[in-house]
């Protein structure tokens, strides 16, 4: 006897969940399969689980309700995520993970260790879990964790055992998307190239950032950057993390799904992307026009004592042009900058677009974390961009 995934699907949808992220997983294919297929779902196939999870945030920063597809041998990845964003932030995902090495059961060796740790893991974090399971009265489950997360902005998981959902065939008649679709071009764009003056620091940026788009939504990466963004106070559109380092282009990824009207920035750093480069790829394959992607490179990782990283290796535009960005350009110099910016407002539209921006080391002064509490911030940004509603 086994479950049909497609009560599951259809019990999401009624609850107002239509924003999907997920890794793939056997156990879960029905429901991902589904997510793909369906018109009424935007579904963000991540690069890894932590990027679903910050898709999903983005995807409720935004106004909508998301849910995470996921095997629980990458509950790992997602841990960041959950403890550094969702929970301080009071942002509510659904986490729905299959069950492999599930204790009593037969399964890979590997599997048993996250399998025995996988209900404690969600213990610790104080998130609900169900098991679902053949006689679970699914429409029951699912309204409960959702009226859950909307009462409490908590996330809530549904726990998917091994061999609930019957297998299934997979996607029938669906061409190989290197083959057919979406074909890698002959030709890719080459990066822009602006390289006038001594480098500014990124105290200059943001303020000549700041100058040009005073309006625009921007969500900022962890560290001193997100301590700089938060001292101008805007935060009705501007998101400082401070955590889930290198999630900061998926959050934004999530926003620009469901706010496809305006530009939606990420004030990146050269450490944070390093740390999280799959975001790149997967930005790139859903090509949000709207999309526009910042990368503040010193060199070093700043807030932790100023260890180098490894930026002077990575070439970011030409890396952004691979995985599919519409256009990516390197600013080097205070004089350059206007340029870079120029070009951004020429290509406006055509995103998703990547400025890479060499920056010095210098650090302004009495840069304080943000005064208001994670989740006074979350509630600022997402009223920003609903126009209010919560």
């Amino acid at each position: 006897m086994s479950l049909d995934p497609q009560l599951l699907f259809s019990a999401l949808l009624g609850q107002g969940v239509k924003g999907f992220a997920g890794v793939p997983c056997s156990i879960l294919n029905h429901l991902i399969l589904a997510a793909e297929a369906s018109s009424e779902v935007d579904y963000v196939a991540a690069s890894v689980e932590g990027e679903a999870v910050a898709a999903a945030s983005g995807i409720w920063l935004a106004g909508g309700l998301g849910a995470v597809l996921m095997q629980n041998s990458g509950l790992g990845n997602a841990v960041n995520p959950l403890s550094s964003l969702c929970i301080p932030y009071r942002i509510p995902v659904l986490m729905i993970v299959s069950w492999r090495g599930e204790p009593g059961k037969k399964d890979a060796i590997h599997h048993y260790p996250m399998g025995a740790a996988t209900s404690g893991l969600f213990e610790l974090l104080d998130i609900p879990t169900h098991v679902l399971r053949e006689d679970t009265d699914v429409d029951r489950v699912v309204a409960d964790a959702v009226a859950y997360m909307r009462k409490e902005r908590k996330p809530a998981a549904l726990i998917v055992p091994r061999g609930l959902f019957a297998k299934g065939a997979g996607a029938v008649g669906r061409p190989a998307p290197v083959l057919e679709g979406r074909a890698v071009p002959a030709e890719r764009p080459a990066p822009v190239r602006f390289e006038r003056g001594e480098l500014p620091s990124r105290t200059d940026l943001l303020a000549a950032w700041l100058d040009r788009y005073p309006d625009e939504f921007a969500v900022s990466t962890t560290g001193y950057m997100s301590r700089e963004v938060s001292s101008h106070g805007c935060v009705d559109r501007h998101f400082p993390m401070q955590g889930s380092m290198g999630f900061a282009p998926a959050i934004a990824l999530g926003i620009a799904r469901i706010e496809a009207r305006r530009k939606v920035f990420v004030l990146d750093g050269d450490g944070a992307l390093i740390m999280r480069l799959g975001s790149l790829a997967t930005i790139g394959a859903l090509a949000p026009k709207n999309l526009v992607h910042i990368v503040v490179d010193n060199g070093t990782y700043a807030s932790t004592g100023g260890q180098l990283s490894v930026s002077p290796h990575v070439d970011f535009a030409a890396a952004a042009l691979a995985c599919g960005y519409t256009g990516a350009a390197s600013c080097i110099g205070t004089d350059a900058l206007a340029d870079g910016l120029d070009w951004l407002d020429k290509e406006a539209g055509r995103g998703p677009l990547l400025l890479h921006v060499a920056v010095d080391e210098s650090e302004a002064e009495g840069l304080d974390r943000p005064k208001l509490s994670p989740s006074e911030i979350a509630d600022a940004f997402r009223a920003g961009l609903t126009g209010g509603a919560l």
